[in-house]
């Protein structure tokens, strides 16, 4: 739902960070869909936003939607990222990506306005006993990128774990 000079704001974010952390200089073009971003100097970014639920998405995004109610259970937000995550996982259009240039980066965005330390320990307690239902090995690892308020965002792997 969130137009491409959004999903590049948060992809050059991303290239950023991983450069920092690699010490290796990371750019991103647009790759065709999927994926969503190629990274040089090597692998591919795929990015999906996570909501709290479609009608956040919706009210954050489109000028026509003007209200959205917040109701439901706390860990609303960790099952829509354990959804998602799974999905992704086992989604075979990566295939040709795949093929061409190896494992990507999967990078799930935490869009929730109403996301808190709360909803992390929420997220944190869903993922220990993740697993998924078909994973294709497409991906080399998986980050939740998140924003507490006051705080930087935070690029948190998430799959696959750590033991």
């Amino acid at each position: 739902m969130p137009n491409a000079a959004s999903e590049a704001r948060i992809d050059e974010r991303f290239a950023t960070w991983l450069s920092q952390i690699t010490g290796r200089q990371y750019t991103a073009s647009p790759g065709g869909n999927p994926p969503d971003f190629l990274l040089k100097p090597e692998g591919w970014l795929e990015v999906s936003d996570i909501y709290l639920r479609n009608e956040q998405a919706k009210f954050l995004n489109l000028a026509s939607e003007r209200s959205f109610k917040f109701t439901g259970p706390l860990d609303e937000t960790a099952l829509r990222l354990l959804a998602k995550l799974d999905e992704k996982l086992g989604k075979r259009s990566y295939q040709r990506v795949h093929e061409e240039r190896g494992k990507g980066i999967l990078l799930l965005t935490c869009q929730d306005m109403f996301f808190d330390a709360v909803n992390l320990a929420q997220v944190h307690q869903a993922l220990a006993s993740f697993n998924p239902a078909n994973d294709r090995g497409f991906f080399q690892s998986a980050y939740f990128e998140y924003q507490l308020q006051g705080e930087d965002r935070t690029y948190e792997v998430v799959y696959p774990r750590k033991t």
